[in-house]
């Protein structure tokens, strides 16, 4: 990575900063950085050693050490030895807290409290299994972050109290220490490390779905349906005549010719007889389609059925030789440092994009298809590749690809999904703090597989109430995505209409958030902030945010508190943040007081969400998708707003287009208590909208010139 290109951009960020932080090297060889007299970071230890389990401090450094401040908030550290093993130790008060380097919540916490592993993908564990997005970069309550700036595998230690310790295998090592630009502001040390890492990319509207698959649409028919294409069809005829929204929909393994379903870059005739024209035909109804892959190569007892990947692999010797046998039955991955082997699987890719695909739903990745050490550097290559067979076809932001493996670097060429949950409410729980820490290391398009992946046997799995609260969940997560058949569909029993209904009411909920999601997936794009908020990033100076694992703030202007046990209770706690009083989205006249705890009993058919005051909120129905039985369809946006005397001025910028095709529109709100008004301003829309002012006494709407400008409206004395 090339730092010089960039420093510009961070020296903007940092321009805003109040302090002047210096570094500098203690006689007891530690790193400190301080602003003024008061020590903010404590750099303890260096660490250098022949392996990662003895490394050793470093004393008297005088060469193979520079540090200097490449900003005036980031500070850029690198050590250079004949050791092949180096790292760093940071302190701070014990009750301090670390979020960071993993997706995976360890112990159901945002906190990396008592947790030591090594920067790969966790595996199967509690709650959720392979939820595997990964980076360097840990951040803390003290006030900064650190970013290593490596692909090499590493691991991290956080189980003494108040220390952070981490080790790489590089013998030349870079890391950045990150001040925030003002006090408190977290959010700023995640935006400058984004900027030294990657940002995401915008992704296309469909790709936020509602998304219906299956885990394998050759199975599960119903009535006449006989393979694959029908399966599907079926799916789109249910969502259309329940009139569910939905944007798109992927074909998971099997549905290829292949071994176990992949290896030979096709479909199946049997179960897609003709997948240009499906593909086609799914496309006019409103559906774009994606396709499972992984690098994985797999030989066939009858090597008459070798699949073209293995017999490629194996003649020309581009296959990792391995002692344990591979997991999930597919064989070694490809090495792909080797040029031909990553072209050769590049070009193979290009069918799907050819005959129509519009993005992959990537896997694997960390089940022994290669050494452990590569994890990061290989899943960054075939993220890669992945991604240049698509956007040649498509261009940038016109397709979705997701993976469940990811280091921070492939953020810019892939979003995620947090891997295979258990359809129960413990996987519910992890799946929101999933969510949670997949925002604090800065992959913002994520999403679940609504009602879990990992389903147990004979019972209903999910269970009715599981997946309700779970559509619940997804409604306010940036992806909204749902796996049904093998007697998992809502349309179907055993499952009842309470489910259905909650279905149609969380997806097309999800649909008419869309103007607001998307207007925050292309705020990641610029900035890397998150949509999915650690409570914390919003009200930085409470103390009871930091280990909020089951809320969150959804953008700036919602807080979400999913319901993630058996029987609809739960307590949610109010942060004082920049609001002082939260609404209830849906009974408008329900207001909280910022620091208190309110408990609340909900039955499937709601969730607890709450608005901030002077909230700008865009909705309405800007993407047709399948929504085909809407005759003469025509966008339309609607722009809540939920003025305050407590906010004199509050602003959101909308995103007008689809994928990168757009431009952000300022809208502004101004409350002028004295003569009892509120103004908002806009810029271009390029869609007919209304604005939708709340207050005490109710709401009122105003239709709002397309090519921008202002409304004011009387209110009187009236706002919350």
């Amino acid at each position: 990575m090339v730092v010089g290109s960039r420093l510009l951009s961070l020296g903007a960020l940092a321009t805003t900063a109040l302090s002047e932080y210096t570094i500098s090297l203690t006689e007891q060889d530690s790193l400190i950085i301080r602003d003024g007299d008061e020590i903010l970071v404590n750099n303890l230890v260096l660490l250098a050693g022949k392996q990662n389990t003895t490394v050793q401090p470093l004393k008297n450094v005088t060469q193979g050490l520079s540090y200097n401040f490449i900003t005036p908030t980031v500070a850029e550290v690198k050590l250079t030895t004949s050791s092949p093993f180096h790292g760093a130790i940071f302190t701070a008060n014990q009750d301090a807290h670390f979020y960071g380097v993993w997706e995976y919540p360890f112990n159901n916490q945002i906190a990396n409290k008592n947790v030591s592993f090594d920067l790969k993908g966790v595996g199967s564990n509690t709650g959720l299994n392979w939820a595997n997005a990964r980076a360097p970069f840990f951040l803390t309550s003290t006030g900064y972050g650190v970013y290593t700036d490596t692909l090499k595998m590493g691991s991290y230690d956080f189980t003494v109290p108040g220390k952070a310790q981490f080790i790489f295998n590089t013998t030349s090592l870079v890391y950045y220490i990150i001040l925030p630009t003002t006090k408190n502001d977290f959010k700023s040390v995640i935006e400058q490390y984004t900027e030294l890492s990657a940002r995401s990319e915008m992704p296309p509207t469909s790709g936020l779905g509602p998304t219906f698959w299956s885990d394998d649409f050759e199975q599960d028919f119903h009535g006449s349906v006989s393979n694959a294409q029908e399966n599907i069809q079926d799916v789109v005829d249910h969502l259309y005549y329940n009139q569910i929204r939905a944007t798109s929909t992927f074909a998971d393994r099997p549905y290829g010719t292949g071994n176990r379903s992949w290896g030979n870059f096709d479909f199946d005739p049997d179960f897609y007889p003709d997948p240009e024209r499906f593909i086609k035909n799914l496309t006019e109804w409103g559906f774009d389609f994606q396709v499972w892959i992984a690098n994985r190569a797999t030989a066939n007892k009858d090597t008459s059925l070798n699949t073209k990947l293995w017999n490629a692999s194996t003649e020309n010797g581009w296959l990792f030789p391995l002692t344990d046998e591979p997991l999930g039955a597919l064989g070694p991955a490809l090495n792909l440092t080797i040029p031909d082997a990553y072209d050769y699987f590049q070009e193979n890719l290009e069918y799907f994009p050819r005959v129509g695909a519009k993005g992959y739903k990537i896997d694997r990745g960390e089940e022994n298809e290669m050494p452990d050490y590569l994890q990061n550097e290989q899943m960054a290559l075939f993220l890669q590749l992945a991604y240049d067979s698509m956007v040649q076809k498509w261009g940038a932001s016109n397709f979705y690809n997701f993976a469940r493996s990811a280091v921070d670097r492939s953020r810019a060429v892939t979003h995620i999904w947090n891997g295979d949950s258990h359809a129960n409410f413990t996987g519910l729980a992890y799946s929101v703090a999933s969510g949670i820490r997949s925002g604090l290391i800065a992959f913002p398009i994520w999403g679940s597989d609504t009602g879990g992946y990992t389903r147990e046997g004979g019972a209903l799995s999910p269970t009715e109430e599981v997946w309700a609260r779970w559509m619940w969940f997804s409604a306010f997560s940036p992806v909204y995505e749902l796996m049904l058949g093998t007697n998992h569909t809502p349309w179907y029993p055993p499952y009842t209409n309470q489910t259905l209904n909650v279905l149609k009411t969380t997806a097309n909920l999800h649909a008419d958030l869309v103007p607001y999601i998307k207007s925050y997936a292309y705020a990641a794009s610029q900035t890397g902030l998150p949509i999915i908020r650690a409570l914390f990033l919003e009200a930085p100076t409470d103390p009871n945010t930091w280990e909020v694992n089951d809320a969150y703030f959804f953008g700036e202007e919602l807080l979400v508190a999913p319901i993630v046990n058996e029987g609809g209770k739960r307590s949610v706690y109010f942060p004082k943040g920049r609001s002082k009083k939260y609404i209830n989205f849906f009974k408008r006249r329900e207001v909280h007081t910022a620091g208190t705890t309110v408990n609340v009993s909900l039955d499937v058919d709601s969730m607890p969400v709450y608005i901030t005051q002077g909230a700008i909120i865009p909705r309405g129905d800007i993407y047709q998708g399948n929504a085909k039985w809407i005759e003469d369809w025509q966008s339309f946006l609607t722009i809540e707003v939920f003025p305050s005397w407590d906010v004199p001025e509050s602003t959101f910028t909308y995103f007008t287009g689809d994928g990168a095709k757009g431009k952000p529109a300022k809208i502004k709100m101004t409350t002028n208590k004295e003569k009892g008004t509120v103004r908002v301003e806009y810029e271009n829309l390029a869609v007919e909208a209304a604005v939708l002012i709340w207050a005490w006494e109710g709401s009122r709407e105003v239709n709002l010139n397309r090519g921008g400008g202002f409304t004011e409206v009387g209110i009187g004395d009236t706002l919350f």
